[in-house]
């Protein structure tokens, strides 16, 4: 079995230093990258839970003692 390239022969060379520059046309081609809002919610619940249970265990401590 006989692997034959379908490229021509100059198409395998690496690439220069003129190839991989990019352009500012490619730069506006490429989409931006968004991280989704829905990342932050776990966090925001994590602070959020624990800055009531504090102040629930404060409450709890503060009225037992009066």
């Amino acid at each position: 079995m006989t692997l034959v390239n379908p490229e021509p022969a100059g198409r395998n060379l690496p690439a220069t230093s003129t190839d991989t520059r990019l352009t500012v046309a490619d730069a506006e081609r490429r989409p931006q990258r968004r991280q989704p809002v829905s990342v932050a919610y776990l966090p925001l619940a994590l602070v959020a839970f624990i800055t009531i249970a504090f102040a629930m265990a404060m409450w709890t401590f503060l009225a037992a003692t009066t």
